[in-house]
């Protein structure tokens, strides 16, 4: 499966987005082995005061899901990159888990979120792992020199 994010965005939030977005789809790679939907798209709105009710659609001819997510701008923009990171992970998350459609088994989505929820698990958990290490490394080299 192919997963795209993209979106109508301020320009001053574009450089945030594009590196929330780079870190988001590092999460979905474990998508790429799914085969009974050929692309799941995002399309992202974060516009200063731009509000919208968010639509879903399933293509049956492309076997392709395609949600609209709004983001909030405000917290968006003054957000640092790791808040902007989970706002749009959640975001992404809580759109997937909250797709309903008569053409989709439920338990296809419930796999989809499950590894997505997996896969982000094991990248914190990697990530926990590399900085205690790190940190290990600095304490016994700074206590080492001394």
């Amino acid at each position: 499966m192919k997963v795209f994010i993209g979106g109508e965005l301020e320009h001053s939030i574009s450089d945030k987005f594009r590196k929330a977005r780079n870190s988001v789809i590092e999460y979905m790679d474990c998508l790429c082995d799914i085969s009974y939907i050929n692309e799941l798209s995002f399309y992202v709105f974060c516009l200063k005061g731009f509000t919208t009710n968010p639509l879903s659609r399933y293509s049956k001819k492309r076997n392709r899901i395609e949600l609209e997510i709004l983001l909030p701008f405000d917290k968006f923009e003054t957000a640092n990159d790791s808040q902007c990171v989970e706002i749009l992970k959640q975001s992404i998350l809580d759109a997937i888990e909250n797709y309903k459609n008569k053409n989709i088994p439920q338990q296809y989505i419930d796999v989809i979120v499950e590894k997505m929820k997996a896969s982000i698990n094991e990248f914190v958990s990697n990530k926990q792992h590399y900085c205690l290490k790190r940190n290990a490394i600095e304490h016994y080299s700074y206590g080492y020199n001394e």
